[in-house]
């Protein structure tokens, strides 16, 4: 019983911090600069292509002052930065 709980808290606090990671995911230069860094270092190339195209999605939309589509463009392109 207690080996269940101990598993389940602890996949309850590896869920949250990837979500935490996102959600302090800031659509400005600084935020862009970091983002561009982790795609340059993917080495998927699938994934990066990905990537890149969702970087180049939120570098379109910060420039029209759409942050929340901004947001969700860089959150995709940190998915492919992720092990899927």
């Amino acid at each position: 019983m207690f080996n269940r709980l101990l598993i389940a808290a602890i996949m309850a606090v590896s869920f949250t911090g990837g979500a935490m990671a996102q959600a302090d995911m800031t659509c400005d230069e600084a935020g862009m600069t970091k983002l561009e860094t982790d795609v340059n270092s993917i080495t998927d190339a699938t994934k990066k292509e990905a990537a890149t195209k969702e970087l180049a999605m939120a570098k379109e939309a910060m420039a029209a002052k759409d942050t929340a589509k901004c947001k969700t463009h860089m959150e995709n392109a940190m998915k492919g930065k992720d092990a899927m």
